[in-house]
């Protein structure tokens, strides 16, 4: 047989003990690569064909024993079940053994012939080269996309939580509820909003674009009326126009039909045309808006009469991250994601868009999408709600506490309720995409979140026995559950209550009432997070120069943090700190109390976007290794690190070792240490810190001892991701990026990271260097 065995001999054992690598040949991948195509096979239930391996197979002691060079054809097919699920994997191969030596044994006849065979074997050689070389680019190019999917989730998390808690303590001065504002005052506090819902606005654009990119923007076509959307966006700049001396003349009156459409993405187009006219036109210049329906097809164009664009730009115009200023002539702030945001709504929507300018004179942006009539009752929608005039479900009572559809791909959700007939209308509406239990207070939901695990929990919050909040509260604060996301259900629409659920983590709102298709919608886009967050892999076959560009998208992305959320963030600490010096008598203790959560809340979205800058900059940056004279390193930090701040730590240093390590990233991974071990054991009567190293088997091992308050090993794996935090902010200050920090410079070394710890003990930091 071809692979020198018999049945009896390999049944029943694992097939790589049966099929080794070759141990004589240090390039063997074979098992690697079936290893990897099986893995496949269990992830995507579809076969896997792989390229030609080469996979020698072990000769029996009887003849010899060592290994026998082979090359084989293979392809792993899954064989399924009666639940759907994968029970066998069927290894088929074909044996090309012959095939691959008779062209390498191949006599030579004559000048010609052998000149053939030599361009043979090279393509083949080749072609089984870049086999591997695919292989191993994929597998890089996943990582990164699933980095970058990860990154832009974290983003979205860490930057809205304290925006929100800007804005909310900001509109509670606003309103007068800390005290009368007198309205001298009143341009400064407006000023700040203005600012911060600018910065929002920046946030909500680039996490447009990425939920895109991540295939998570869904078109959802409704009724709509198109005159009525487009003047609804229209009213929103008529003041910001006016405000900057700029005519808005618009002619939209041929486009007053109900039309089927996503009103959301057609929302979005809107927002950032108008956005850019704005933006590039100088005062006392107009815009025009014009739109048109025919065929099916809705035609709208705005015209500016801006700075223009010039000629050899306009083929970049709609790239993402793209602008068309330099970094360092920029005037007009911006992501770079607007148009391209344009260009991918428009064509989701079945059109197009393009663009006519001239330098100086202005521009003209016109886009088109399907716009099909329809006699369907529109949607009515108010504010943050969505209300349809006429109903759409029909709601039967049920005793049933768990729905559960026969699909075992499906997430588990927990209602709790105490509203009986709203419970059986949740569980209708969402009964056909995930696995239900319900619950009819916060006691009994707290008790199935421990023994069922479910992934989302959506929670009312006016509940008996226990609240919503406090049920958030409880899930988030919990390191075994913290990572399930929590919707609130809640009829105050007012700051106050929406702030008792930020701050208790809440990853959603819902506000009563809500229409069934906003339900559904919204908890399906969170399901779909949820999903995408455990995938292991991304299963694409793309060329290598994608990996650069998946780098690339962060690195531009990073930049538009740098620049354009910073600005935003001067202006409304400059400006709060000018109500709080000049003014703070108009306010009572909790106004200046709102103004001092702005202050803290600035600080942090300071810290996270410095953090993600210098996260950015220490994967960018080139390695220049020289030998660094640790002992110096480590007490300087030391000094410079006592001389800015206060604290009553004794550190003891022992004597250390040289590193070969870039001096620049060795000193921030020593800062990042030292200052976390300070920070922890800050809480201790007499907190003690001790610096040390020892020599591994071709290593240098340094490390960093506290007594402070130490960690659960159960989560050491969590300590040196992005955003990563086992201590609330409350607790400790920190924004989750300094150990993310220590990972990657250290593994750019070529060095590992890892920690042990002890709660209320302290803990060690470990880090390596190669000698």
């Amino acid at each position: 047989m071809a692979t020198k065995t018999s049945r009896d001999e390999i049944v029943g054992r694992i097939i790589f003990d049966v099929f080794p690598d070759n141990p004589d040949d240090p390039t063997a991948t074979g098992v690697g690569n079936l290893r990897a195509s099986l893995n496949r096979v269990l992830e995507n239930k579809v076969a896997d064909t792989m390229a030609v391996q080469k996979y020698d197979i072990p000769i029996p002691a009887s003849e010899g024993g060592g290994f026998e060079e082979r090359y084989w054809s293979p392809i792993n097919t899954p064989v399924f079940g009666a639940s759907n699920q994968i029970e066998y994997i069927i290894h088929k191969v074909e044996d090309v053994t012959e095939f691959i030596k008779l062209k390498q044994r191949r006599n030579e006849q004559d000048q010609l012939t052998e000149e053939l065979k030599s361009k043979a074997d090279t393509m083949e050689t080749e072609v089984f080269k870049r086999a591997q070389e695919i292989q191993e680019a994929n597998q890089k190019l996943r990582e990164a996309e699933k980095a970058k999917s990860e990154f832009f989730a974290n983003v979205s998390h860490e930057l809205r939580t304290p925006l929100s808690l800007i804005l909310a303590p900001l509109e509670s001065i606003q309103s007068g509820k800390y005290g009368a504002v007198p309205e001298k005052h009143q341009k400064f506090l407006q000023t700040i909003h203005n600012n911060a819902i600018r910065l929002l606005q920046l946030v909500n654009g680039i996490l447009d674009f990425a939920k895109y990119e991540a295939g998570k923007m869904k078109v959802r076509l409704e009724s709509t009326n198109a005159k009525v959307l487009l003047r609804a966006v229209l009213n929103d700049f008529e003041s910001m126009l006016r405000g900057k001396k700029i005519e808005l003349v618009y002619d939209i009156d041929s486009v007053d039909r109900l039309i089927m459409t996503d009103r959301y993405l057609l929302e979005r187009i809107m927002f950032n045309l108008l956005s850019n006219a704005a933006k590039f036109t100088e005062e006392g210049g107009n815009v025009r808006v014009t739109a048109d329906w025919q065929n099916d097809i809705l035609t709208v164009s705005v015209q500016d009469t801006g700075i223009g664009i010039p000629e050899n730009e306009t083929a970049n115009l709609f790239k993402k991250f793209n602008q068309i200023e330099g970094s360092s002539t920029r005037r007009f702030e911006g992501t770079g994601l607007g148009l391209a945001m344009v260009k991918e709504f428009s064509e989701l929507l079945g059109g197009s868009v393009h663009v006519q300018s001239a330098t100086g004179v202005g521009s003209t942006f016109t886009f088109t999408c399907a716009a099909p009539v329809t006699i369907d009752e529109p949607l009515v929608h108010t504010g943050n709600n969505t209300v349809s005039l006429v109903p759409k479900y029909k709601v039967e009572a049920t005793e049933e506490s768990t729905i559960a559809p026969n699909d075992s791909s499906f997430l588990k959700v927990l209602v709790c309720e105490d509203n009986e007939e709203l419970r059986i209308y949740i569980v209708s509406l969402l009964q056909d995409m995930c696995h239900i239990k319900t619950a009819n207070n916060g006691v009994t939901g707290l008790q199935l979140v421990a023994s069922w695990k479910p992934d989302l929990v959506i929670s009312d919050v006016m509940m008996p026995e226990k609240d919503g909040i406090s049920v958030c509260i409880e899930i988030k604060s919990n390191p075994d559950t913290a990572k399930i996301m929590v919707v609130l259900l809640t009829a105050l629409t007012h700051r106050d209550a929406m702030l008792k659920g930020w701050e208790a983590k809440a990853d959603e709102y819902l506000f009563k009432p809500f229409h069934p298709e906003e339900l559904r919608t919204r908890i399906a886009s969170l399901l779909t997070i949820i999903k995408e967050r455990r995938e292991s892999d991304y299963q694409l076959e793309l060329k290598n120069d994608q990996l650069t560009k998946a780098y690339s998208d962060m690195e531009s992305f990073s930049y538009s943090v740098s620049h354009d959320l910073r600005a935003p963030l001067r202006s409304i600490n400059g400006f709060a700190h000018i109500l709080k010096d000049d003014h703070i008598d108009a306010f009572n203790d909790k106004g200046e109390a709102a103004l001092n959560a702005i202050f803290r809340n600035v600080s942090r979205m300071n810290d996270l976007i410095e953090g993600l800058l210098a996260l950015s900059r220490y994967d960018r940056k080139v390695l220049e290794r020289s030998e660094v004279n640790t002992n110096q390193l480590v007490r300087s930090i030391i000094n410079e690190i006592s001389r800015t701040t206060e604290h009553k730590a004794v550190i003891k240093v022992h004597e250390l070792m040289p590193a070969s390590a870039d001096r620049t990233l060795l000193y921030q991974v020593w800062t990042n240490l030292i200052s976390n071990a300070i920070k922890y054991s800050s809480k201790k009567l007499f907190p003690e810190i001790e610096i040390g190293c020892s020599q591994g088997d071709g290593e240098v091992i340094y490390y960093v001892k506290d007594n402070g308050s130490g960690f659960n090993m159960e989560y050491a794996n969590k300590l040196f991701g992005t955003f990563q935090r086992l201590h609330g902010v409350s607790e400790f200050e920190g924004t989750g990026i300094g150990l993310a920090i220590v990972k990657r410079i250290i593994s750019k070394h070529g060095g590992r990271v890892w920690a042990e710890g002890k709660v209320g003990e302290g803990a060690v930091f470990y880090f390596s260097l190669p000698v």
